[in-house]
């Protein structure tokens, strides 16, 4: 979609752990569409490297390490943020926690570990971000994939949800919605319709939208070919 429709040109965006896998994707494709990116990651290292791409595409792009899991990491992140760009206009929290332990398995404190890196999280991120954003802003938060199905990753994505919905009923002058990837990441070049998802829901082509959880479908990438396969190609 060009520049002119989608209405990023010079607009700041944040993005949460944009280090990789989706922010990392996202972050680029903001970039590519003339935003300024802020790129929030726990690792300083990766923030530095994905601020360096988005300014190898010809955006503005700056680092800040912040775990948005961490109280007074959220709320430093934003306190910067206001001292360089003042007011943002748009906030993409992807969440963060995995778990491929088996339900009748699970641990207490794995769990507490979800609901912090996923709930806790976006709570923090909607509460700093509602009092940070611009008139007309949005905060789109990035879902655990519809891949993960066991009971205590779907409980978290329900809370998170909830934390949507009632976002826009409380404050229905900013879009706050969601998606919700198909599967988790599997590089930039497969994974670009929720690269685009994410975009639409930060232009001006989604004006009005709010309190939406959109599901995004992504392709599966190509399986590398076996070893037998590649030996058989040998001269």
């Amino acid at each position: 979609m060009p520049r002119d429709l989608l209405g990023l040109e010079g607009r700041v965006v944040m993005v949460t752990g944009a280090g990789r896998g989706y922010g990392r994707a996202i972050a680029h494709g903001y970039g590519r569409n003339g935003a300024t990116v802020v790129v929030v990651d726990p690792e300083v290292e990766l923030a530095a490297g994905v601020a360096s791409e988005v300014e190898a595409l010809g955006a503005t792009a700056i680092p800040i390490r912040g775990d948005m899991s961490v109280g007074l990491d959220v709320t430093t992140t934003f306190e910067k943020v206001d001292e360089l760009f003042g007011l943002l206009d748009g906030i993409v929290h992807v969440t963060s926690a995995e778990s491929k332990t088996p339900f009748v398995e699970l641990l207490e404190g794995e769990f507490y570990d979800l609901v912090t890196q996923d709930v806790k999280s976006s709570l923090y991120v909607l509460q700093q971000g509602l009092r940070h954003l611009a008139g007309d802003g949005f905060v789109t938060l990035v879902l655990p994939p519809l891949a993960r199905t066991e009971p205590h990753v779907l409980a978290v994505r329900k809370a998170v949800e909830g934390l949507i919905e009632g976002a826009s009923r409380t404050f229905p002058g900013v879009r706050v919605n969601g998606l919700v990837p198909s599967r988790d990441p599997a590089g930039e070049e497969h994974d670009q319709a929720l690269v685009r998802a994410a975009l639409g829901l930060g232009s001006m082509v989604s004006e009005g939208i709010r309190g939406v959880v959109l599901e995004v479908y992504l392709p599966e990438p190509p399986t590398p070919p076996e070893l037998y396969d590649l030996l058989r190609e040998l001269p």
